[in-house]
């Protein structure tokens, strides 16, 4: 009896406690539609949802159902009238299965312990091992075996179990009489339901036809940076994220989806569209985002046509919600270093003698006096002998700290999200700072039950402030500045020192060029879209969506000569004019106006489920720029235009327009979830081109089949999903330039005189020009067993780009400079793979990701081959291959000189020796290679998730592999405008004791050497590859009844790390960089981060 009344009294309060079910009511009309339609209509008139498993409920039965504010309850009990299949509520889950639920109790009274045991078995009666059984409300739990059975102690009959385990819905039981007892879990089909955004709307990802990767929120905001594409690095199989540099505010990543896209100016970067409409992924406040969606293929970019080439990017940003009002704050403060840096010599008496001695083997003077070297040799006096570090001096580490504040909240029928983010960030050192505010408020509003409509606006603003020189000029200063002086002179009087003497020459004095004056980078963002969606009929629905996207750059610098003396002697070397003294303003302003609508039609016919869209899109942009300079001012301190001299001035500015107009569609058809079928196509017209070329088609269509709804399948149990999919598809990409189609004029005076002669074309041109067009093919096999246990994804791609912009050459009699033809012709191909899995034992849950992608790189089509000092380009290789010279070893003896090749140069014992490929006696030009390396042989990223209780870690781990870069000049080239040689070269570099045969260590040389420096070989290959810790995080959830108390609903306390270990061979600096070129790039930074979030 008492389990009876206790079983009533829960199915009471369930009324009461979801929301009022019992007493919701809902309107409907429904004729021969499928029970999926039914439920479907209940959840939009309702703020309640279904969850079912589709192999356990058939939602494909014809219903027919009329009710007129009727209770919800009534509703679901005429729909399963005659059907083995219950309900139960859960909060706003209303939860559909086969047979009976088992109902909880709550209760307060306490008998002693009774023993219990039973098995656990899921809807097909198949156990289920790794359950975690607990007492509710104590730590009183234990985990079924390997044949899903369990032994538990409880204090009485009226305890309640906890049963959950991952991939299946948690159920609470009530013990009651029972000593042996038997649990069925249902499938938690949440991971089949779940909803990728994809272009101009969502599908369900188990429908998916098309290659897309979804990033949440929660991931994205595991690390912190000032830039969101960072932050997307190793998350995404395919997208290839390079950070460049770890300058605050100017990281400038690169994103590259499926390798690159085209060589011409055209470039490779991805669209990205936030909210619907174009947008940066730089100026966005991370905390803002709900998802990010990556479309890679063209059967699920092609919507986007003429813009999709490269791929695709979807932000979604956060909405409000109907669940009261919700006030999160969140900060974090960090401490930043350089992950690596190279390691120069530092002893002054070391660094002057082995300069005399490369310039002795290069045949040149000595820079320093025996005496001078021996001075510094037995001096003590460190202002006079110094043995200074630069990298010490003029690096520190950084900090950044972050403050994010959001309100959101609403009801049925209003919801709304308000949110200020701020972030201060200092580089590494003082001369470089950034700064970001970013508001964002998002309103969504249901007028009836016909319209609704909302709200998107945006603002940031930026500001960065650098040296006049940049950080890439700065870090090769730093690098430059010998060992053997201060930055200001010994005498005291506090003048800047430019070098030691004359003959060695070294470039500017670090700390001296800093005071030369600074660039400000001001950056002012608003972004505001508005949208009305309208039911039109009850499948028919009209949206249209308009949006202004208006950016202002405003740049300033203003730079003054500083007086610079030689260290040795205090007498004037130079006054140092810097790099462009005076005074500039950039103004740069751009408008971009976007409309579209669409007419979305969603039909079930039986087992036929078909969705048609059709929309019309249009864009306008204006941009115009001005500058302003002038050199001459009265003093340094006046940094206004108004204030200089109009003797040394110039002026300059421009204006462009595009415009961009489309027409774009897709058709959607799925047969009882097993077989699929999507066709998108996007008809672009573009301002760019030609009218008689401006217009292309750019189609896809792609299909599924789901083997695992098959009956031939139905008898494999653990199997959750396995799908099938292939594409096809064509994308374009505009960005060929405003209006490369149209004749240049120019206008020339005569030989001898100022006197215009008028105006001339200056090139040739195609009035044929059309777009690059990239066609991609896709296969691919998506896979879950056990509930979401394991789940992988594999893809494999044939990505060709063709019609590329290139310029072929003319005759140099026709006296124009040649024309840009459609002609190039290029191809990426390569796989993806993604793992995942997933699990609970009692209190510990846990999962783990990895992923990996690779692509090989070729050119198909190019005019005739190109060779550059150190690649080629041709018909066959990788775009830009490295093409070099094997360096084989090094010379130990003038005999060994004398019996090998004849070389370029003269060399020396010590000096590198030379591969002589085609084996005629001599070394030159015809014995270059092809070397592997310009791209990664594959690129990675893992993730590992574990709580426990209150607690969490994780840890992202991310690498490159293959990857190899041509380094030279400024930090590896020994004496390069005084460079000192790293402490690693100059241990192990050869001389007659250490007759090394490494080629990257040859005898000390000097700049401009030709034996080493005059022939690109294989010596300047430096292997790039990788394996980071990326980031490492640890993290307390402070428990609920403490938090209600001081009148939160949540606080986390959390320790973070990022690039916290490197393993790599790369010499120096960070291997994590976009391209060959000097060493001197300013470096990745490692942190350490506390932080806070609180929710009220």
């Amino acid at each position: 009896m008492k389990i009876t009344i206790a079983l009533l009294l829960f199915a009471f309060s369930q009324c009461f406690s979801n929301v009022g079910f019992c007493q919701k009511q809902v309107s409907l009309n429904l004729k021969n539609v499928k029970l999926e339609k039914a439920l479907d209509e209940i959840e939009r008139q309702s703020d309640l949802y279904f969850v079912f498993n589709q192999k356990l409920v058939d939602v494909t039965r014809i219903v027919n159902l009329s009710a007129k504010h009727k209770d919800i309850k009534e509703v679901l009990d005429d729909l399963f009238a005659g059907v083995d299949v219950n309900y139960r509520v859960l909060d706003k889950q209303i939860l559909l299965a086969p047979g009976k639920f088992i109902y909880p109790v709550s209760t307060e009274a306490t008998q002693k312990q009774i023993k219990i045991s039973g098995v656990v078995v899921d809807v097909k009666g198949i156990t289920i091992p790794g359950v975690t059984v607990k007492v509710k409300g104590t730590s009183n739990g234990v985990t079924t075996d390997s044949k899903g059975r369990f032994n538990l102690s409880v204090p009485n009959e009226k305890a309640i179990l906890t049963v959950s385990c991952i991939g299946y819905v948690a159920q609470d039981i009530l013990v009651g009489a029972q000593q042996q007892i038997s649990i069925i879990l249902q499938d938690d089909i949440k991971k089949l339901d779940e909803v990728v955004v994809v272009g101009y709307g969502t599908q369900k990802k188990v429908n998916l036809t098309g290659s897309v990767s979804s990033v949440s929120s929660t991931e994205i905001t595991k690390r912190t940076s000032t830039n969101v594409a960072n932050l997307l690095q190793g998350k995404v199989a395919g997208l290839q994220v390079t950070q460049s540099s770890g300058e605050p505010g100017n990281d400038n990543p690169v994103l590259r989806i499926r390798g690159i896209g085209t060589f011409s100016s055209a470039g490779s970067d991805p669209l990205v569209l936030v909210d619907g409409i174009s947008g940066s992924l730089s100026n966005l406040n991370s905390n803002d985002i709900e998802t990010i969606s990556v479309l890679k293929d063209a059967a699920s970019a092609s919507i986007y046509g003429a813009r999709a080439a490269n791929g695709v990017i979807l932000v979604t940003t956060k909405q409000g919600k109907s669940d009261g009002l919700n006030i999160e704050y969140s900060t974090n403060y960090q401490i930043q270093q350089p992950t690596s840096m190279p390691k120069f010599v530092t002893n002054s008496a070391t660094f002057m003698t082995d300069w005399n001695y490369a310039n002795q083997r290069a045949g040149l003077p000595n820079y320093f006096d025996q005496a001078t070297i021996d001075a510094f040799k037995t001096g003590t006096d460190p202002i006079k002998y110094p043995n200074f570090n630069w990298i010490d001096h003029m690096i520190s580490n950084g900090a950044e700290q972050n403050h994010n504040l959001s309100m959101s909240g609403g009801n049925e029928k209003t919801k709304f999200n308000v949110s200020m983010g701020y972030l201060d960030q200092t580089g590494i050192n003082s001369a470089f700072k950034y700064s970001r505010a970013n508001m964002r408020f998002n309103i969504n509003s249901k007028l009836n039950k016909i319209i609704s409509f909302g709200s998107n606006i945006a603002l940031t603003y930026s500001d960065r402030v650098e040296p006049v020189m940049g950080s890439s000029e700065f870090m090769l200063l730093t690098y430059t500045a010998g060992p053997n002086y201060l930055p200001k002179l010994s005498d005291g009087s506090g003048r800047w020192t430019w070098r030691y003497n004359s003959p060695a020459w070294h470039n500017r004095n670090p700390e001296q060029a800093l005071s030369y004056g600074d660039k400000k980078h001001y950056i002012y963002s608003l972004t505001a879209q508005t949208y009305v969606d309208v039911n039109l009929l009850k499948d028919l629905v009209f949206e249209v969506k308009g949006a202004v996207n208006y950016d202002v750059n405003f740049d300033k610098s203003h730079e003054h000569p500083v007086a610079s003396y030689f260290y040795s002697d205090n007498t004037l070397a130079a006054t140092v004019t810097g790099y462009n003294p005076g005074v500039q303003d950039n103004f740069a302003q751009n408008i971009l106006a976007t409309l579209y609508s669409t007419l979305n039609y969603t039909k079930s016919i039986g087992n036929h489920d078909i969705n048609v869209l059709l929309g019309y899109s249009q864009e306008a942009n204006h941009y115009n720029y001005l500058q302003g300079y002038k050199q001459i001012f009265p003093t340094d301190g006046i940094g206004e235009l108004n204030a200089g001299s109009t003797a040394v001035q110039s002026v300059a500015g421009s204006s462009n327009d595009w415009g961009l107009q489309s027409v774009f569609g897709r058709l959607n058809y799925n047969y009882k979830g097993k077989y699929l079928i999507e066709s998108n196509f996007r008809y672009d017209g573009t301002s760019r081109i030609a009218s008689d070329h401006r217009w292309g088609l750019f189609p896809s269509i792609s299909a599924g089949w789901r083997l695992s709804e098959e009956k031939f399948m139905k008898q494999v149990s653990w199997l959750d999903n396995l799908k099938l999919r292939a594409s096809w598809g064509k994308l374009g990409n505009q960005n060929i330039g405003l209006y490369p189609y149209q004749d240049i004029l120019s206008v020339n005076s005569y030989a001898f005189s100022s006197v215009s002669q008028g105006a001339a074309v200056t090139r040739l041109t195609d009035k044929a020009l059309k777009w690059e067009t990239t066609t991609v093919k896709d296969l691919g096999v998506d896979f879950s067993i056990k509930n979401g246990l394991i789940s992988a994804t594999a893809d494999y791609f044939d990505k060709v780009t063709d019609d590329i912009l290139y310029n072929i050459s003319v005759p140099a009699s026709i006296g124009l400079s040649s024309p840009t033809v459609n002609y190039g012709k290029m191809q990426n191909k390569g796989f993806e793979f993604v793992i995942g899995h997933a699990n609970t034992i009692g209190d510990f849950k846990y999962s783990i990701n990895f992923n990996i992608s690779s692509f090989s790189n070729k050119v198909l089509r190019v005019n005739a081959p190109t060779l550059g000092s150190q690649t080629i380009i041709q018909n066959g290789l990788p775009w830009n291959a490295y093409y070099l010279t094997q360096a084989i070893g090094i010379f130990q003896n003038q005999a060994e000189i004398d019996a090998s090749p004849k070389q370029q140069y003269n060399p020396k014992p010590g000096d590198l020796k030379f591969k002589d490929q085609n084996a005629d006696g001599v070394i030159d030009a015809k014995d270059r290679v092809v070397v592997g390396g310009a791209y990664p042989d594959f690129y990675y990223g893992s993730s590992m998730n574990l709580s426990w209780k209150n607690f969490d870690l994780s840890a992202f781990f991310q690498g490159v592999k293959g990857q190899k870069f041509i380094i030279d000049g400024w930090g590896i080239t020994p004496f390069i405008q005084g460079c000192a040689p790293t402490v690693d070269f100059a241990k192990n570099c050869w001389t007659p004791t250490n007759p090394t045969n490494n080629i990257h260590y040859p005898a000390m040389y000097t700049n401009g050497y030709g034996p080493v420096t005059g022939t690109r070989s294989t010596y300047f290959l430096q292997d790039g590859s990788y394996f980071r810790l990326k980031n490492l995080m640890i993290g307390y959830n402070v428990p609920n009844q403490f938090c209600k108390k001081i009148w939160m609903k949540g606080l986390r306390i959390y320790l973070s790390g990022d690039n916290l270990l490197t393993i790599t061979k790369y010499p120096g600096a960070d291997p994590e960089r976009t391209g060959s070129g000097n060493f001197q790039t300013y470096p990745q930074m490692k942190t350490y981060t506390i932080g806070l979030n609180v929710k009220f």
